[in-house]
């Protein structure tokens, strides 16, 4: 059993310390004393527009795909079957997440066992951006370069164009 009651919460964080030193790229934690689980609770300690979401996502042929996209938006279906010549896309389920990023829900990173990355092109206006730090209670800013040269994603437009999504929080 480890130290933090049995859930190995505890060591997702180091596990993605560890992942990102591999890559030899910057990064500077942030950590709450309570779970993290909205863009509110997190604006507490960081600029709400620099944080950006991974969302596991899960293809008509079954197959994860990881969309990042500002947190102020939401990932767009759509262009997402289009880009990818998909018939549908969903959110991956709890158990999912787990099972392809190696990260649960709340704390998933860029850095992750998902090799199709999606970047949204609006993250590339912000040096740095802020994402999941592998536990619920942490996240982790990032250079918006080294995620790019680091897993080769995919860069297009992927998110729902609402004004009202891209004025909160401002």
């Amino acid at each position: 059993m480890s130290a933090d009651g049995g859930n190995g919460r505890e060591g997702y964080g180091e596990q993605l310390r560890s992942t990102l030193s591999s890559f030899h790229v910057w990064f500077r934690f942030i950590e709450f004393d309570e779970p993290v689980k909205t863009v509110e609770q997190a604006s507490k300690k960081v600029q709400a527009e620099k944080i950006a979401k991974s969302i596991v996502m899960i293809d008509s042929q079954g197959q994860p795909l990881l969309a990042v996209v500002s947190a102020m938006v939401m990932v767009s279906h759509k262009k997402l079957k289009e880009l990818l010549s998909v018939r549908d896309v969903r959110l991956a389920n709890a158990q999912e997440v787990l099972q392809y990023s190696g990260y649960p829900v709340g704390g998933v990173p860029p850095y992750n066992k998902i090799s199709r990355v999606l970047l949204d092109q609006q993250l590339l206006g912000f040096e740095t951006v802020i994402v999941g730090g592998g536990d619920i209670n942490k996240l982790v800013e990032i250079r918006t370069k080294d995620i790019v040269t680091a897993l080769h994603p995919i860069i297009a437009d992927i998110s729902k164009t609402q004004a009202s999504n891209l004025t909160k929080g401002k």
